[in-house]
């Protein structure tokens, strides 16, 4: 039973439902869009930020503190520039992880490797 005073609840919780779906739907684009802009920001300076990163940490290559620093500055002006969101940028991370991972860590970590030596040549722009 309705008051006189009391508006109708039907179209409230219709109205409530439409907006719930419409948040909904873009949080739907927003995820799918998410991966899309990372892959479009795959800049070669960040890419080649983010492999000496990773290369340190996966395969145990040295970094000093002072180096990891630099490291860590420069992404940082990297994604800025870029106008990555943090969600974009740790998709565009783990993207370059994979893309590594299908390389062959053993071969990537070998001491005597190719990459080995473009991450000591690099890693020395970073100071000691």
């Amino acid at each position: 039973m309705s008051h006189a005073l009391t508006p109708p609840r039907r179209p409230l919780r219709r109205a409530v439902a439409a907006v719930l779906v419409a948040l909904a739907a873009i949080s739907a684009i927003a995820a799918i869009a998410g991966p899309a802009r990372a892959a479009e920001a795959n800049d070669p300076d960040l890419t080649l930020l983010y492999r000496l990163a990773l290369s340190a940490e996966m395969c145990g290559f040295t970094v000093s503190p002072k180096q990891a620093e630099g490291i860590g500055k420069d992404m940082d002006r990297h994604i800025r520039r870029l106008n990555l969101s943090d969600d974009d940028a740790d998709a565009l991370y783990k993207k370059i992880e994979a893309d590594m991972a299908a390389e062959d860590w053993d071969k990537l970590c070998a001491k005597s490797g190719a990459w080995a030596k473009t991450y000591a040549e690099q890693i020395r722009k970073f100071g000691k």
